[in-house]
């Protein structure tokens, strides 16, 4: 099984809301609007050219040690990623942020009747784009120490 290089999301229903004076003059969204947007366009319509082209700057760093920076190197390697995965499948458990700084907490199951991952994104975004990411991802135990689910 790949793993995803990039923690990734799906549109949030239940996104939380910045003040309207922190959305972006340029383009009127907040940042936790611009990764809702992204996020659907990337895991829900699976246009991930389109969501990496429209929503990441162009010289976006990543802080995933297994990934380049770039938006170029990320559209390199997502190709193969999601070739290899057509049956990924990510729910979205909450978006939420501030002015600058959005976290997506989700599941993602790369390969159907696979336990999955339990991830969180965490993006800054400047200027209407997604302009630094970083990731955290754990697989998802079939048993666990305590009754609280990860999600």
């Amino acid at each position: 099984m790949k793993r995803l290089g990039f923690g990734v999301v799906a549109l949030a229903l239940s996104a939380t809301t910045v003040p309207a004076h922190a959305a972006d003059a340029k383009c009127g969204m907040t940042a936790v609007e611009i990764v809702t947007k992204f996020s659907q366009l990337f895991f829900i319509e699976k246009k991930w050219r389109e969501a990496f082209l429209t929503y990441v700057a162009e010289d976006y760093t990543q802080h995933n040690p297994m990934a380049e920076d770039g938006r170029a190197a990320a559209l390199r390697h997502l190709g193969p990623v999601f070739d290899a995965n057509p049956g990924l499948k990510v729910d979205i458990k909450r978006i939420f942020g501030d002015e600058t700084h959005v976290a997506v907490h989700y599941h993602s199951v790369m390969q159907p009747g696979t336990r999955g991952f339990a991830a969180v994104d965490m993006f800054r975004v400047k200027d209407c784009r997604i302009v630094e990411h970083w990731d955290v991802i754990q697989a998802v135990p079939e048993k666990s120490a305590n009754p609280h689910p990860m999600f």
